[in-house]
């Protein structure tokens, strides 16, 4: 009984290991820089990806294969999605705006279907931006045909601007404000007593969320600003929550509805701006106004630190460090649920794409240079979806039925793993 019962557990072990084996998506040639998952009720689960030499890829991940391409020239540094338009910040100093291709939701059994020709994607719209350092852009959606962008400006990236233009109008592009520099006004909430606050630093990150835009400083601190109708700047929220280190990424939470921040230490930010204040203020047109003039620090420390990539969503927050780990908590951050590496034979890596920072000399692990994850989604929905075969809706349950954490590695690889608990 004994020599029977050892062979079928190690079989049915096995068994569970494949089912939960990560699969791996090669095309890249060089270093992912942006992942994005496109959200859609009505498409097939779908990656867009960006390198380091300007290739984005939009990916079918059910056969694991790209089918559209566009070949920029120079790094992509991030991609954003806004509505139906797919939005590519690259180190071009350029920021292109594309049409997600429709082909991808004209049929669901066109799953399966592969060309060594990829489709291009439409370009409809293009501005000079400011990227000379690794800062996004964001895009906002106003009204109609109406967007806002809101970037770094062009001669000082500790400085913002701007811009409004219509998608239908080439032509349409003009600057709302030059050049906004907060420290002056965010310097005299401070308590100089508490911290030696000289400047804000350069523009990190841009994030939209719930009509404001979030923007992480090099001097640590995040601010929420939007615009209002007289085009006056409101600063709704100002944390000094990484003082005096770099804010390195910021990114939705989900589940804990606000904004989470990272940075070289162990602890990440937790941001949420108040409902809009309904103070009457007596301005004049591109005017400063604070809304809310306390200075916040709220944090979640976790067991590990330097995190370049953050994402919160199905009860977990999913963080990448710059020591090659991708590294899976529960919300509290406390609890280590599933650590992802990936090693490289014997290959010793001696630098890092963030700043100066570096691996350890003797690591064999591959550098991460991007990072995202998919939530799990409605499967009622996939379910009653007729005219496929059971082989595609078993693969579209699966899909649906599982949390996803994509890793974008230096080499080209995506790594796409289940994650959860």
């Amino acid at each position: 009984m004994t020599s029977t019962s050892g062979p079928r557990t190690k079989k049915k072990n096995k068994q569970t290991a494949t089912r939960k084996m990560p699969f791996t998506l090669r095309h890249h040639k060089v270093a992912v820089t942006s992942l994005l998952n496109w959200c859609s009720e009505d498409i097939l689960p779908t990656l867009i990806s960006g390198d380091e030499d300007g290739t984005i890829l939009v990916w079918n991940l059910l056969n694991r294969k790209p089918f559209y391409r566009y070949k920029c020239n120079g790094q992509i540094i991030s991609l954003q999605q806004v509505n139906d338009l797919l939005v590519a910040l690259c180190k071009d100093h350029t920021l292109r705006i594309f049409t997600f291709p429709l082909s991808v939701t004209l049929s669901i059994n066109n799953t399966f279907s592969t060309s060594h020709n990829l489709a291009e994607l439409n370009l409809i719209y293009e501005i000079p931006v400011n990227t000379l350092n690794f800062a996004n852009a964001a895009v906002q959606h106003i009204n109609g045909d109406i967007y806002m962008l809101w970037c770094c400006n062009t001669q000082d990236s500790e400085t913002i601007d701007v811009y409004q233009f219509n998608i239908q109008e080439k032509t349409s592009l003009r600057r709302l404000h030059k050049a906004i520099a907060l420290y002056e006004h965010i310097s005299k909430m401070v308590d100089p007593s508490v911290m030696k606050f000289d400047k804000l630093g350069t523009v990190m990150k841009f994030l939209l969320y719930e009509d404001r835009i979030y923007i992480g400083f090099e001097s640590g601190f995040v601010v929420a600003v939007s615009l209002s109708d007289d085009l006056s700047l409101h600063v709704s929220y100002v944390s000094s929550a990484h003082y005096p280190e770099p804010v390195l990424d910021l990114s939705v939470g989900h589940d804990l509805k606000m904004v989470l921040s990272s940075s070289t230490t162990s602890s990440l930010g937790l941001h949420k701006a108040k409902s809009k204040l309904k103070h009457q203020h007596d301005t004049a047109e591109g005017d400063i106004i604070i809304d809310d003039s306390e200075v916040y620090s709220n944090l979640i420390k976790l067991p590990t630190k330097k995190v370049a990539h953050i994402q919160q969503m199905d009860n977990i927050i999913v963080v990448s460090t710059w020591y090659g780990t991708t590294e899976i908590f529960d919300t509290t951050g406390r609890d280590t649920l599933t650590i992802i590496r990936k090693e490289r034979g014997q290959v010793p890596v001696d630098d890092n794409p963030y700043g100066n920072a570096s691996l350890p000399k003797d690591s064999t692990r591959v550098k991460i240079s991007s990072m995202i994850c998919i939530s799990k989604t409605n499967t009622n929905e996939v379910s009653s979806i007729k005219d496929v075969t059971e082989g595609i809706k078993r693969r579209l349950l699966r899909f649906s039925n599982q949390t996803w954490c994509l890793v974008g590695y230096e080499d080209g690889s995506i790594v796409v793993k289940e994650i959860g608990h």
